[in-house]
């Protein structure tokens, strides 16, 4: 008897655990499935099938209106004006139980020019960059940690004893010629600014030490995404780190330069390939500026260079907004060589609530780019995805034990 009233119990836990796992399951489905934030070109008229049990009370505004279609689950029609606004609009499953708001944008239409252009990379942070700290040995022989538990990894200098530094030399002069025991420094750690003090310690080399590690800049080889008519562009698809911390770097300045492709180490399952070529870090290779990093990505303006990285009308193509990506071919351009080229990709997944620069999954399809590369390569992130003659992405990772395969960013998250 006490068996069986222990297996009815075992029983019953098993059936709470099974509805608690499809229910959270079919929350997650539904997240997926329906997005959170919609754009839609203004004087334009859309219809959205989520082939859910989802219902959405009429909403409408001076630039927008949203309704569901009668007799329909999860079909709605959504209208927008000339004017440019937003608007959010209930849904509720089985018409009775709320379930999200979507926020619904007006947005103008828009033609890029898709690059795929591989360009040096380089950029100064915003202060001196504190990768960790680290041991002194003093003068004395004993071991010092001046730094620990004062200064964190991610922290920025940008003064010290009331001089602005820039770079590890400044750092480095004031250290050597200072006439005390210890020193001030003004840093920025998240959006906090603040006062920090420390000993200098005399180390066994007669120099004066803080034991910090520190970075100044960042190099690299990446590809332009897309250039406006106002010649603005987009590069990457996701933000420069630094490669120690992996924390996005905060830049004071930054520059755009020709990139001389000379080499392609192909990517293998567990080890990602990449692009390799010189740069020329020089006035008449500078293609332009750097104006912010993001998660989305670079941007800046193209100031100089050849017609190949200025904007082009003839080669401009409309942006896709994401609920209009879809499963199936695509192509990318990027450049391997001397000249850019496009390369057949199938999308494979989109995701409509993807909250990092991984929107959707590609994988490569075309021959002649697995030849090359084996897939997706380091420096190819940026490279331009196009379906159906718009503008739908970018790529931004490969699958380091599956590089066939990688995460592209959609266009209109690097627009933002």
């Amino acid at each position: 008897m006490q068996k069986k009233k222990y297996y009815q119990l075992f029983l019953i836990g098993a059936l709470v655990l099974d509805i608690v796992v499809s229910v959270l399951y079919y929350i997650w489905y539904l997240d997926r499935k329906i997005p959170t934030d919609i754009n839609i070109v203004a004087n334009s008229e859309q219809s959205f099938d989520f082939n859910l049990p989802v219902k959405c009370e009429n909403t409408s505004n001076t630039c927008i209106k949203v309704m569901s279609n009668p007799g329909t689950d999860g079909m709605m029609r959504v209208t927008a004006g000339k004017s440019y606004g937003s608007c959010k609009a209930e849904l509720k499953l089985f018409g009775i139980i709320h379930y999200k708001n979507i926020k619904f944008n007006v947005v103008k239409e828009q033609k890029l020019m898709p690059s795929g252009r591989a360009v040096g990379i380089y950029v100064n942070a915003r202060g001196v960059m504190v990768l960790g700290t680290a041991n002194v040995r003093g003068k004395d022989g004993v071991e010092y940690s001046p730094a620990k538990n004062i200064l964190q990894t991610g922290d920025y200098i940008y003064q010290v004893d009331g001089k602005k530094v820039s770079s590890i030399d400044d750092i480095e002069s004031i250290l050597q010629n200072k006439d005390k025991a210890s020193i001030r420094m003004k840093i920025r750690r998240g959006n906090e600014n603040i006062f920090v003090k420390m000993k200098c310690i005399e180390a066994d080399d007669g120099k004066f030490k803080i034991g910090t590690w520190l970075r100044e800049d960042t190099e690299g080889i990446g590809t332009i995404t897309y250039v406006t008519k106002d010649n603005m562009y987009a590069a990457l698809g996701h933000g420069i780190a630094d490669a120690d911390t992996g924390l996005l770097v905060d830049i004071s300045a930054g520059g755009l330069y020709k990139a001389d492709v000379s080499t392609v180490i192909p990517s293998k399952k567990g080890s990602p390939g990449q692009i390799s070529g010189s740069v020329e870090l020089s006035d008449r290779c500078r293609l332009g500026s750097i104006i912010s990093n993001t998660n989305s990505g670079i941007k800046g303006k193209i100031t100089a260079g050849e017609t190949a990285y200025i904007y082009q009308k003839k080669t401009a193509l409309p942006i896709a907004l994401k609920q209009e990506i879809k499963k199936g071919k695509a192509y990318i351009l990027c450049q391997l060589d001397k000249v850019t080229d496009k390369y057949e990709v199938e999308v494979c997944s989109v995701y409509q609530n993807s909250k990092e620069n991984k929107d959707m999954v590609i994988k490569v399809t075309d021959e002649r780019l697995l030849n090359k590369t084996g897939g997706i390569v380091q420096g190819m992130s940026g490279s331009p995805i196009i379906q159906n003659g718009k503008i739908i992405g970018a790529v931004t990772h490969v699958f380091v034990n599956d590089p066939v395969k990688g995460y592209g960013i959609f266009i209109e998250r690097m627009l933002s």
